[in-house]
């Protein structure tokens, strides 16, 4: 009777260890079951976030980009740059200039400050260009063979250009450029013998220290000549030794009845 009854406590022993076990573990894979539920949602949420402030980021406007769309941007630019372009362009040339650098302006009468200096300017450039070529150097073909003497002992090479046999010729193609109202000092460097003209070619290097000129305003004018400013600019002297030194000088265009501009008032400024 004992030894049954010893049987029976241990089968209930077993059986209950069992349900025990059997409990434990139905609650262990229950927490697991819900933790990894868990970690399914959060992973899916963390997801979607990661998915919204990407899509977020796409749709997001640079800060630093324009506001406007890139059609209108593109126009804006280039409008600007069109507006830039013209505010750079000089005054409209209404005037025309000759194969000599005179200029022919068929009516100056009416015309703005601007068109005037931009016509003087030309005008200057062409009156330095001559007046170089005729004082300085000699724009003609020279025989250094064949020469004459002055006063002075100063030696004249003849001009062999045909056409140019006297101090006339060599004036009529200076006064292309040059008013006859203010006369020239030709004479000087340019003399005649025996029926044909010699030059001095008096050579020398131009002002090492000049760098330019700019008509910058209309002075006065008069029914037939019209008075500029020019401003003539260096890097420096052989005096002071200062730099970018501008020196002011007046050039005038005398006006003639057909229109045409030759240079007045004048000084080589180099």
């Amino acid at each position: 009777m004992k030894k049954v009854n010893a049987m029976l406590i241990m089968s209930a022993i077993i059986l209950t260890s069992a349900a025990v076990f059997s409990g434990c573990s139905a609650n262990k894979n229950s927490e697991d079951s819900s933790a990894a539920e868990s970690s399914s949602v959060v992973s899916e949420e963390s997801l979607a976030s990661e998915t919204e402030v990407s899509k977020a980021q796409e749709t997001q406007p640079d800060p630093l980009a324009p506001t406007e769309p890139a059609e209108t941007t593109a126009a804006a630019t280039a409008a600007v740059t069109e507006r830039e372009t013209s505010s750079a362009e000089p005054a409209e040339k209404k005037y025309e200039t000759d194969e000599n650098g005179a200029v022919i302006f068929a009516d100056s009468s009416s015309a703005t400050s601007g068109e005037l200096i931009l016509a003087a300017q030309e005008l200057f450039e062409a009156a330095c260009k001559t007046s170089w070529d005729f004082h300085v150097g000699c724009p003609y073909e020279l025989d250094y063979n064949t020469t004459v003497k002055n006063d002075y002992n100063w030696e004249f090479y003849l001009v062999t250009d045909e056409g140019i046999n006297s101090i006339a010729d060599v004036e009529a193609d200076y006064f292309k450029v040059f008013s006859e109202s203010y006369g020239s000092d030709l004479s000087e460097i340019y003399m005649e013998s025996n029926g044909r003209v010699y030059a001095l070619n008096g050579a020398r290097g131009q002002n090492l220290y000049y760098t330019g000129s700019a008509v910058t305003a209309v002075e006065s004018r008069t029914e037939n000549e019209i008075f500029f400013t020019v401003e003539n600019y260096y890097s420096g002297d052989d005096f002071s030794g200062e730099g970018n030194i501008t020196k002011s000088a007046v050039f005038s265009a005398v006006i003639s009845p057909d229109g045409s501009w030759r240079a007045g008032k004048f000084s080589l400024p180099y």
